[in-house]
């Protein structure tokens, strides 16, 4: 699936969500691809993940009633709600930082708050990602080595 399919796939009925969801509708900054197709690994079959961030409705901030993040698990997407992204960010989390080392074309939605959080990336590099990274590698290598070991 190339960026043109991928755009009109988010147009249809499946994608709803993106637009209906209360959280979503207008407050998308950022929505980019995620999995092979961000990492140029997608072959014919590969699934399309989706993941993004949002500005938190003012009316939920005032009321302290902020959302997290929506998750549609039939479409593999996740959209983040900018509170819990900033928090993610500065933790150097593997899943959220790479939404911000996107190629360009792979951005679907990038609004001029979303291009600001991208023009000052650099602000959440840190020595933390040595352990997050760290941690999160070994976690994979436990999950590999224990699935090798049940086959």
């Amino acid at each position: 699936m190339n960026i043109e399919q991928i755009k009109e796939k988010l147009k249809s009925d499946e994608y709803d969500f993106l637009r209906k969801d209360k959280n979503l509708g207008n407050n998308i900054i950022i929505l980019t691809l995620g999995g092979s197709h961000a990492y140029g690994m997608n072959k014919e079959s590969s699934d399309l993940d989706v993941r993004g961030i949002a500005l938190n409705p003012k009316e939920e901030i005032l009321l302290g009633t902020d959302f997290e993040q929506v998750v549609n698990v039939e479409t593999d997407t996740t959209v983040y709600s900018f509170n819990k992204m900033l928090t993610l960010l500065a933790k150097c989390n593997p899943n959220t930082i790479e939404e911000l080392g996107c190629l360009p074309e792979h951005y679907l939605v990038l609004s001029d708050i979303g291009k600001e959080l991208l023009n000052n990336k650099k602000m959440f590099l840190s020595k933390i990602c040595i352990h997050t990274f760290g941690n999160y590698a070994g976690s994979q290598l436990r999950r590999m080595e224990n699935k090798a070991a049940r086959l």
